[in-house]
């Protein structure tokens, strides 16, 4: 074979590899802003008062409306990446903080919440949703005994801390698949029931 070739194709081997290791090195850096200034925000939020946080949440909800689906699922990328390098400590003290908000919401705030969440879910493609459904049932299946038995008494908790009307609607979609929007295999744990 030619010299001058073998160099051109070792060359342009090098230069893939150089490329290649650049890329990933640009790649994470790009995505770190979102994550800083997401956690700065939250630092400031955890000063404010309960009106001004909701008002926070929402204005951050709708930036992220905002956003290409391109940008959205890169920032959701940053953020899950952000979340896996957390210590489980770190992991289940940002689970308590959001449980707390939660139960610091009023009726009104929640039921909101919920018709967000809803329409999120109908929105999902349904092999997104296919995905989330499996890790859920796998989330409840890995839980031990004790953290079971946590899980079903902050649910009790959470139905007897909900408005007549919350708990009538709840009872009412009880039995409906997803509450009469959606076939039972489209549901988040297979249903409202409990989890099989």
């Amino acid at each position: 074979m030619n010299p001058i070739l073998k160099a051109l194709i070792a060359a342009g081997i090098a230069v893939s590899f150089s490329l290649n290791a650049l890329a990933a090195e640009v790649a994470p850096a790009g995505s770190v802003p979102y994550v800083k200034e997401h956690m700065q925000r939250m630092e400031r939020m955890k000063s404010m008062t309960q009106e001004q946080r909701v008002k926070e949440r929402e204005a951050m909800r709708k930036e992220m409306q905002n956003l290409t689906p391109e940008q959205r699922a890169e920032h959701r990328k940053a953020m899950r990446e952000y979340r896996d390098d957390m210590s489980p400590e770190e992991r289940k003290e940002m689970r308590e903080n959001r449980r707390e908000e939660m139960r610091n919401m009023s009726p009104e705030q929640r039921a909101e919440r919920r018709k967000e969440m809803r329409e999120y879910w109908n929105n999902m493609p349904p092999e997104e949703r296919k995905a989330m459904r499996n890790k859920m049932r796998e989330d409840m299946r890995n839980m031990s005994p004790e953290e079971r038995r946590e899980h079903r008494k902050e649910m009790r908790e959470r139905f007897d801390k909900m408005s007549p009307e919350e708990r009538q609607q709840f009872k009412r979609d009880l039995g409906k698949p997803c509450g009469g929007q959606r076939s039972m295999e489209d549901c988040p744990m297979g249903g409202p029931g409990p989890a099989r």
